[in-house]
């Protein structure tokens, strides 16, 4: 009898202490999900807000080609363009938003002197959405996909 009161109580208490070890084991393996992708979203954040626009001579740029200053091109600043010749950002298009305007452009160049997020846009395209008078514009970008 004795020992059939132990296998009863060991058949009733293992089941239940190996599925919360289960569900412990599922939870650390979400946690550990849900932590990476928390890291991931800013790296695939596409959207720049109440970024600088600025304008520049156009002609033989950081990507290795050469533009004319009617070419919807942009330099985009050192930090996101990235190391390496010809940078991993050259050549992706882009769309700008700026008061009730969009373009899209091509990254063609690297502006030394842009912050974070910043563009330095060639003179056709600085005019296409304002004067050169006004010289520094704030708007948004995205990369296209």
């Amino acid at each position: 009898m004795l020992v059939f009161l132990i296998f009863l109580l060991v058949s009733v208490v293992l089941p239940l202490t190996v599925s919360a070890t289960h569900v412990h084991d599922k939870r650390g393996r979400h946690q550990e999900l849900a932590q990476r992708a928390r890291g991931d979203v800013g790296i695939h954040k596409r959207t720049f807000d109440n970024a600088r626009f600025t304008f520049y001579d156009v002609g033989l740029g950081a990507c290795g080609q050469y533009s004319s200053p009617g070419d919807f091109i942009v330099a985009l600043n050192v930090a996101q363009y990235g190391a390496g010749y010809p940078g991993p950002q050259c050549f992706k298009s882009i769309t700008i938003w700026y008061g009730d305007k969009s373009a899209q452009a091509t990254i063609m160049d690297k502006c030394m002197g842009c912050p974070y997020g910043g563009l330095d846009f060639s003179t056709g395209l600085f005019n296409y959405f304002a004067s050169e008078d006004d010289g520094v514009l704030h708007g948004s970008w995205w990369f296209d996909v």
